[in-house]
């Protein structure tokens, strides 16, 4: 189903899609599967916002990570700055947007970036 259009700069929004897509396919290596896709949110009426779902079945983030993950210079990978994750979250929360991360139906992990229609 369509979604609506979100308010915010399309740059600093391609910058998050591409963060997070490229960290997934980090993840899945070689025959792994990355999902990309697009949904309402769970509240209802106009206010429900858009959010955009970015599934792997990579080995996903542990649960004990989980409440790090977007601090900066926090990683898990062997050559990561840490700052990835901490740059998307920063983007998604100027655009007074949400982030989360999840266990994956695919089996690794989901990030989900909630964000407000345009008006």
């Amino acid at each position: 189903d369509p979604v609506p259009p979100v308010a915010g700069d399309e740059e600093r929004l391609r910058q998050v899609l591409v963060n997070l897509g490229l960290n997934a396919l980090e993840a899945v290596g070689d025959g792994g599967t990355v999902r990309v896709s697009c949904r309402l949110g769970r509240a209802d009426g106009a206010e429900a916002p858009v959010e955009v779902v970015v599934d792997d079945d990579g080995p996903g983030v542990p649960p004990e990570s989980r409440d790090r993950i977007f601090e900066p210079f926090f990683t898990t990978k062997a050559k990561g700055s840490g700052l990835g994750l901490s740059i998307v979250h920063a983007i998604v929360t100027q655009h007074a947007g949400g982030l989360r991360v999840e266990q994956s139906p695919e089996g690794g992990a989901r990030f989900v970036v909630s964000l407000t229609r345009s008006r």
